[in-house]
């Protein structure tokens, strides 16, 4: 008697491609995984924050460690499920596979924070007998936070993980073949972690193109995209058609009825026109916005409070000095030691700008508004030094505590100049979606003075729109070395 032979495959291969079908095919399941194990993390961190705050932390030996049963646990229930509620409501357990780390983690931290505003808002419900200390809210705001934050980054780094090893991944279709469409291409392709794979175009130019596109085949004409994709299945089909197709854009959409494939949309929209592009909705009507400053919600508050810590601080290192240069002003020339300047900002408002006087009294009334330049023999003598090393620059900081210029940001510019260059230069007036700052990326670029205008707006937009507070802290410890001591004017 002889042993049936069977055909078996090595496990874990197997049991990974049983899971990516799973993952696949049941992307609710993995939703409810993560609320699973998001109120699990909820849990372990109110635990965890009790026995950092009554084990570790001093406690007052007039009221003693509560108990745990006493008001912890039974508040646990409701702690869980506030945090789920926020969690849902600001699309934490919407697909991200578009978004990067960075944004995951920040988004993630946002709705904790709001849950923690949930917290204290329970608490104060309560009846007196059932509070909770406020240090143990404290506690609980940083090791939550951080257990929470720890467990979707980890998630999502091994999703990432997972799908560079072609696990769980998603299949795609383009519809366009054209700049639009090889840039969507070359994006996914270059953020593999989306894993998202594009297997073919559809456009009705695949008759005047040769039959493979950056190595994919294209397919048309887009009147068969029906056919095409019922053929040749894709779990995703985005939409990027050129100007000149966009009319055809309807006539796409009703052709993906019947398809079960997710469908994404991608204008072509010229980086001329569009800065920081946002879409958002208003009584389900899609907007989009091509020319949205960063400067909203989270990161408006983030911005302003950076600039008055650090621009506080600024000011009480610069007070000494300032106080020198306004001596040595009032010393060596007649009039004021301030000199006020009508300059453009956000969205266009005008405001006072603050610097010390570096010209003659009146130097500016017989000619008008002048573009700076150096050696002007209208300036004194403490005027050439403090503009050779900005210093004149200094009383910007009361303009920015009071909230009308930023340490970084474009330059503002006089209205009178502006009047000129937005006519002439195009894309000018890009530049005032972002508040005006002391320093900004063109000027540590070394376009200061009487430098290329047109490479310094490129600059300015170019930092509105990869604007970051990371970016704010670089270019100020640049600017020291560059800017202080440039040759150039402004």
């Amino acid at each position: 008697m002889h042993r049936a032979s069977y055909r078996t495959e090595p496990l874990i291969p197997t049991l990974w491609r049983w899971i990516d079908s799973m993952l696949k095919q049941h992307s609710q399941l993995m939703v409810t995984l993560l609320v699973a194990a998001d109120a699990c993390a909820i849990a372990a961190a109110w635990l965890l924050s009790y026995y950092i705050r009554f084990a570790w932390l001093p406690v007052d030996p007039a009221k003693g460690v509560p108990g745990l049963g006493d008001k912890f646990l039974p508040m646990l229930p409701l702690v869980v499920t506030a945090h789920l509620v926020i969690f849902y409501r600001l699309r934490l357990y919407r697909p991200r596979r578009h978004h990067g780390l960075l944004s995951e983690a920040r988004d993630v931290i946002k709705a904790f924070v709001v849950a923690v505003v949930a917290v204290v808002v329970i608490d104060y419900a309560l009846p007196a007998t059932n509070k909770i200390s406020r240090q143990f809210i404290a506690t609980y705001a940083v090791v939550g936070t951080s257990c929470f934050a720890l467990l979707r980054v980890t998630v999502r780094v091994t999703l990432r993980a997972l799908r560079r090893r072609g696990w769980n991944r998603r299949s795609a279709a383009i519809v366009g073949s054209g700049r639009t469409a090889q840039q969507l291409l070359h994006a996914l392709q270059r953020n593999s972690w989306t894993g998202i794979e594009v297997l073919y175009f559809v456009d009705d130019r695949a008759r005047d193109r040769p039959g493979t596109l950056r190595g994919l085949p294209v397919y048309g004409p887009l009147a068969q995209l029906r056919a095409i994709t019922e053929k040749s299945p894709v779990d995703s089909v985005f939409i990027a058609l050129s100007h000149d197709q966009a009319q055809r854009t309807s006539d796409v959409l009703a052709a993906l009825e019947t398809s079960m494939a997710d469908v994404r949309l991608v204008p072509e929209i010229s980086p001329s026109y569009a800065m920081r592009p946002n879409l958002s909705q208003l009584d389900g009507v899609p907007i989009l916005s091509l020319r949205q400053t960063p400067l909203y919600g989270w990161n408006a508050i983030l911005k302003r409070s950076f600039d008055l810590l650090v621009g506080g601080v600024c000011l009480l290192i610069a007070a000494v000095p300032m106080v020198l240069i306004a001596l040595a002003i009032k010393l060596t020339s007649r009039g004021p030691v301030f000199y006020r300047q009508r300059r453009m900002g956000l969205d266009g408002r005008e405001f006072s700008m603050m610097k010390f006087r570096t010209m003659t009294v009146g130097a500016e009334t017989a000619c008008g508004p002048v573009w700076a330049r150096r050696d002007d023999p209208r300036r004194t003598w403490i005027g050439r030094f403090l503009r050779r090393t900005s210093l004149d620059e200094l009383p910007n900081l009361f303009n920015v505590l009071a909230g009308q210029m930023s340490l970084v940001g474009p330059r503002p510019e006089r209205p009178e100049f502006i009047k000129r260059f937005k006519q002439e230069v195009p894309r000018y007036m890009l530049r005032h979606k972002m508040k005006a700052g002391m320093t900004g990326y063109a000027q540590v670029k070394g376009y200061r003075g009487d430098t290329s205008l047109k490479k310094r707006i490129q600059h300015d937009v170019h930092y509105i729109k990869h604007w970051s507070l990371g970016l704010d802290i670089r270019i100020l410890a640049q600017t020291v070395g560059v800017v202080w001591f440039s040759k150039h004017e402004t």
